[in-house]
């Protein structure tokens, strides 16, 4: 996603570098009603808004079904997260919901973005139990050897890892396999791994313009429910299982234009 004559800086005055083109991670905070982006992102997101309505509320059902997990397993007594791809902070965020749960528990969350790990330290700064650490989660083996992350690990107590509208970013050709593999190998007994994932077999509604769609997701690698469902590898799934997203633990949120997502979620255990 590209757009031209951009120079202003994102909203709520940052000292990051002028941006002379849109970014996906920003457009995407555009989307869910966050204010990082700059003038060319919100131009972007307002156009495609326009011309593929039902991908921006694919984004926002996706927002929502992260609330809607995390605070599920909040619910469960899981008070240890890692939210890998976590992108430009929005309220309510991880650490917001499951501290307020549970406010001796730990999140940490991840981006290979040091931008989103600028505004996240702010947002953080004054939040025991939350940290931010920059990695990659093409590189799972380098992001699991941070301090920050080995310490939920070494735990031994269950840890959520959550990996929402992350895995689409990831090609063939890196092996999003052996990267979610990695993850739940490296997880204690009982824990849990969120994911949620642009559908590949979900037929977009003909309001959408095909070209726009095609442009949206140059960055994006959409895929089945059987891929996806696939990542969860021998984790036992939550019941609904792998589903679209606004079906997962539905509630008065997903109804309505949020239903029409093309994007799937999930939840799994280790056992």
């Amino acid at each position: 996603m590209t757009t031209e004559n951009a120079t202003s800086r994102p909203a709520g005055g940052s000292d990051l570098q002028e941006a002379p083109d849109a970014h996906p991670a920003r457009v995407y905070d555009y989307f869910i009603g966050g204010e990082n982006g700059f003038e060319a992102d919100r131009a972007a997101g307002a156009w495609i808004g326009l011309q593929a309505p039902d991908l921006l509320t694919t984004m926002q059902a996706n927002r929502a079904f992260l609330a809607r997990a995390v605070r599920w397993l909040a619910e469960q007594g899981v008070d240890q997260f890692i939210d890998i791809g976590s992108g430009f902070p929005v309220s309510p965020n991880t650490h917001e919901i499951a501290l307020s749960k549970s406010p001796s528990g730990s999140v940490v969350y991840c981006d290979v973005d040091p931008a989103v790990g600028q505004r996240t330290r702010d947002l953080i700064a004054d939040q025991k139990g939350a940290e931010f650490v920059l990695g990659d989660i093409q590189n799972p083996e380098e992001l699991l050897a941070r301090p920050a992350v080995q310490d939920l690990i070494r735990s031994g107590r269950p840890v959520a890892c959550v990996l929402a509208a992350v895995l689409h970013f990831v090609p063939e050709s890196a092996d999003p396999a052996r990267i979610t593999a990695a993850l739940r190998e490296a997880l204690p007994r009982g824990s849990y791994l969120v994911v949620s994932h642009i559908a590949g077999d979900i037929p977009w509604g003909d309001r959408n313009d095909e070209e726009t769609l095609k442009r949206a997701f140059e960055d994006m690698h959409p895929r089945t429910r059987e891929q996806v469902a696939g990542f969860f590898g021998d984790f036992e799934l939550v019941a609904p299982g792998v589903v679209p997203a606004s079906q997962w633990h539905p509630t008065e949120d997903t109804s309505g234009s949020l239903s029409k997502s093309a994007l799937y979620g999930g939840v799994a255990r280790k056992i």
